[in-house]
């Protein structure tokens, strides 16, 4: 798609999108590439746009427009084009105001066979074991495609518990999770591990977060902290968190791989 048609398609999505007067807030841009996406097993988008509005019922209500239905199908007509949804919380400033969500990729190269790597990731007990903050994990619900389970972490020298909820995706090897009780001053906890094959003996481990602070009661997060605090808080922890996790689970992959080339 040139840079042309794709800048007048969003164009005439986001006037559509405001002008029903159904939907609060719209942005669209580039889908930046990783260097993983050129081995990913499927679709990757080069563009996104985000939608945000006041609940379920109303995104049901835009989306049955007739103008909707006819841009899209005019656009389809004109240029062959592929659409991935996700529904989720809202990630944008809302343009009335409010505080945005951070959205934060990591990744590292696990010298270790994804078939090694995968285990790693879905044995959520295991947890507290590799990852030196999480001291506890108890699995209250289990199937082969989902795991809910209370995390019981040192987070800055204090004791925290939440519960999170994880969908797993064997055939893309992907766990998305989120926070279903959250941690004292979080707003909103979710993400992806994602473990991407690099042949037959190299895995690429990616470690996504979004997330933003409880909003403030009185003026204050949890009762102790502005949101401005909170907010570089839980930033500070994220980061520090995200490269110490992805290198305890490159330490094990590693060390179980070495283990089954011994044996």
């Amino acid at each position: 798609m040139a840079e042309q048609d794709r800048e007048q398609f969003f164009t005439e999505l986001r006037d559509a999108a405001l002008k029903s007067g159904l939907i609060k807030d719209f942005g669209y841009g580039a889908h930046y590439l990783l260097p993983v996406d050129e081995h990913s097993k499927g679709m990757t988008g080069n563009a996104i746009a985000q939608f945000a509005c006041e609940d379920l019922p109303t995104l049901r209500k835009f989306s049955e427009l007739p103008l909707v239905h006819d841009l899209l199908a005019r656009w389809r007509s004109k240029i062959d084009y592929e659409a991935a949804y996700a529904n989720h919380d809202v990630l944008l400033t809302s343009t009335t105001g409010g505080n945005p969500m951070h959205h934060t990729e990591h990744t590292v190269t696990v010298d270790a066979p994804v078939e090694v790597v995968w285990p790693v990731l879905v044995d959520v007990e295991g947890y507290a074991r590799i990852f030196p903050p999480t001291e506890k994990v108890t699995i209250l619900e289990e199937s082969p495609e989902h795991q809910i389970a209370r995390l019981v972490v040192d987070v800055n020298g204090v004791i925290q518990s939440w519960v999170s909820r994880r969908d797993i995706d064997v055939n893309r090897r992907v766990i998305a999770y989120r926070q279903l009780e959250n941690a004292p001053m979080m707003g909103y906890m979710g993400g992806e591990w994602r473990a991407l094959p690099l042949g037959d003996d190299k895995t690429q481990l990616v470690l996504t977060h979004d997330f933003k602070p409880r909003e403030p009661v009185d003026g204050k997060v949890a009762g102790k902290y502005t949101y401005e605090e909170a907010d570089e808080m839980i930033k500070a922890a994220v980061e520090r968190n995200s490269v110490a996790d992805l290198g305890a689970v490159k330490i094990e992959a590693e060390r179980l791989a070495a283990e089954g080339q011994a044996a």
